[in-house]
């Protein structure tokens, strides 16, 4: 887009292809590409992959992280953006099934039975069973990310918690009457990822929160 000082005549804007020429508010003469029409198709996937880019963004540096360089045919970003479009979609929509929405597909030791509540304001209480297969396990950190599903938000929590207590108590302003999907990322100790241990990260269901 660009100011100029006069409008080109009518009968010569058709020799001009794809631009076109109007006067904005406050009189500035403007010049710019006329906008695509793109089919429905392009512009689904145009939206799912600014949906896709903002929330992955939000974590990157989890993500990353969680890989700890065994990516070598391309980057954690991209292969997350990969696996999640167009397969974490709900049909033809740009809205996210979270039960499919994979912030990493790394495999391994893993919380059991882990249950959500919301009983609190902008609360909520995470229960699981350990089910750490060493002490080392038991003692290492679980952290927490929450998925506004009808937004674009995803958060780590500042919450965590020592695997062996089971127990967690996430708050965040933002998320006061949404859905909220959850996942939860534990260390698996018995089988490394390059050397150290591999970051599991998992998706344990969604609450309403109060």
């Amino acid at each position: 887009m660009a100011k100029i000082e006069h409008l080109p005549p009518k009968k010569d804007r058709k020799k001009l292809g794809n631009l076109e020429f109007y006067t904005d508010k406050f009189g500035n003469n403007i010049m710019r590409s006329k906008p695509l029409d793109m089919p429905p198709a392009m512009k689904l996937n145009c939206l799912r992959m600014i949906k896709l880019r903002k929330l992955i963004s939000q974590v990157l540096n989890n993500i990353n992280t969680a890989y700890a360089d065994s990516r070598t045919d391309m980057s954690p970003y991209n292969h997350i953006m990969s696996i999640n479009n167009p397969h974490c979609f709900i049909s033809d929509t740009n809205e996210i099934d979270p039960a499919k929405f994979v912030l990493c597909e790394n495999d391994g030791s893993f919380a059991a039975n882990v249950v959500l509540t919301s009983t609190e304001a902008d609360t909520i209480t995470v229960t699981f069973d350990s089910n750490a297969q060493n002490a080392d396990e038991g003692n290492d950190v679980v952290k927490a990310y929450g998925f506004d599903i009808d937004g674009n938000n995803i958060w780590q929590f500042e919450q965590d918690a020592i695997r062996s207590t089971g127990t967690i108590m996430l708050t965040q302003p933002e998320m006061s009457g949404l859905d909220i999907a959850v996942y939860l990322e534990c260390l698996d100790r018995v089988n490394p990822l390059m050397g150290k241990p591999k970051h599991v990260i998992k998706f344990v269901g969604t609450v309403k929160v109060s």
